[in-house]
């Protein structure tokens, strides 16, 4: 996301530079913004003093914007290196520093700083676009709520037909284990019942929160 080249021109001058690339993220600042608000301490940096403090931005780049700090012993330039079409929130931008080496690596960690925000940004906007394309599968996909209306019907019938044995009078059978083994027989069914009750609602209860899950990492 972030290049950074720094080298020493002078003994009392020192530069360094480092190429931005905008995120995908809805949620973040133009870059330009963005470098604005890392410089806040600093001023701005007009032309008219330029000639004054003898510090320039590079030639043939457009420039975006020109800071300095109070003391006058580091000055920042933002420009744009890359030419064409597209929005300029969708292009990279380049800050150029130049000055005291102090001043210079102070602007060096107000960009890492940048850089981690952005970052940050990038993978939150990452994860937004993977659960919403997962929400958007799971509305599109009929597969859990076909199995959802199997497994309740299948449960209903169940549960009517145990009801409808335990409400039998008991048939006259032949002898004792055959009665018992009836009655063993209604008690099995009335607890298959219960048991295709409660995975109907454990399926439904995983549902929903497997559903919330993916609507929290949108936010």
């Amino acid at each position: 996301m972030i290049k950074a080249e720094v080298e020493a021109a002078e003994p009392r001058a020192f530069t360094a530079s480092w190429m931005l690339w905008p995120t995908s993220s809805k949620h973040t600042m133009p870059l330009p913004r963005s470098v604005d608000h890392a410089l806040a301490d600093y001023v701005f940096y007009p032309e008219s003093e330029w000639t004054r403090f003898g510090y320039r931005p590079p030639d043939n780049l457009p420039l975006l914007g020109a800071w300095r700090d109070a003391a006058g012993t580091a000055f920042a330039f933002l420009m744009t290196p890359a030419a064409g079409d597209g929005a300029p929130s969708k292009k990279p931008v380049l800050l150029y520093v130049s000055g005291a080496k102090d001043a210079v690596e102070d602007i060096g960690s107000k960009v890492t700083a940048l850089k981690s925000v952005l970052a940050k940004s990038e993978r939150k906007e990452i994860q937004v676009r993977h659960a919403e394309d997962r929400i958007e599968q799971e509305k599109k996909s009929p597969a859990v709520a076909r199995l959802l209306k199997l497994v309740g019907l299948f449960t209903v019938v169940v549960n009517a037909f145990s009801l409808y044995l335990r409400q039998l009078p008991l048939p006259n059978l032949p002898s004792a284990p055959v009665q018992q083994a009836y009655q063993v027989l209604i008690i099995v069914v009335h607890f298959a019942a219960l048991l295709l009750l409660l995975i109907i609602t454990l399926i439904g209860v995983g549902y929903v929160i497997r559903y919330g899950i993916l609507m929290l990492r949108r936010f």
